[in-house]
């Protein structure tokens, strides 16, 4: 994700410039308007896919642990944890995720964005930290394990919802975050 955001940025930046260097014609002064929304939405999306990297950055932070638990739930035989390490690898993931929802409402949604596709990430940020209270919660009851990840398919549903209005290619946070 951080190579296709880098290429990208690199692409717009180099297009700039390139342009910058053009000599500039006279009927270049009224530019049309389609060409201007053109360019908002392109910064637009550089601007969604930025956040979106930073956030999964922040993401597999959170969900480090719970992977690092849910493996060691999975070891079997001789391979099987002692039951102290479980412990502390459940603490690791109930703090983590107790982190997440703590920190989740004060991320910040990039105002370049229309303010539509503002308040379609605001509300997805509000199924993520549902999935994480829920995840937490999962620790101690597989039920609420199972609503984590349907809150965090929403959350995903949500975010996409902004790619399909900007037609950029549907994100797959869930297997970003494993």
């Amino acid at each position: 994700m951080k190579k296709f955001l880098a290429v990208t940025a690199a692409a717009v930046l180099a297009l700039s410039v390139g342009c910058s260097k053009e000599e500039e014609k006279p009927k270049e002064e009224a530019k049309p308007a389609a060409a201007e929304k053109k360019e908002d939405g392109n910064a637009e999306k550089i601007t969604l896919l930025n956040f979106e990297g930073d956030l999964m950055n922040q993401l597999r932070g959170y969900h480090a642990p719970f992977n690092a638990y849910a493996a060691g739930l999975e070891k079997e035989g001789e391979e099987a944890l002692p039951q102290a390490e479980l412990d502390k690898l459940k603490a690791d993931a109930k703090a983590s995720g107790e982190k997440a929802v703590a920190e989740i409402p004060s991320i910040e949604v990039p105002s370049e964005l229309s303010k539509e596709n503002q308040e379609a990430v605001k509300g997805s940020l509000e199924e993520l930290k549902k999935s994480y209270e829920a995840r937490v919660a999962g620790l101690e009851d597989e039920a609420k394990a199972t609503e984590a990840d349907e809150l965090f398919t929403g959350f995903e549903e949500k975010l996409n919802s902004v790619h399909e209005k900007l037609k950029l290619i549907p994100g797959q946070f869930a297997k970003e975050v494993q």
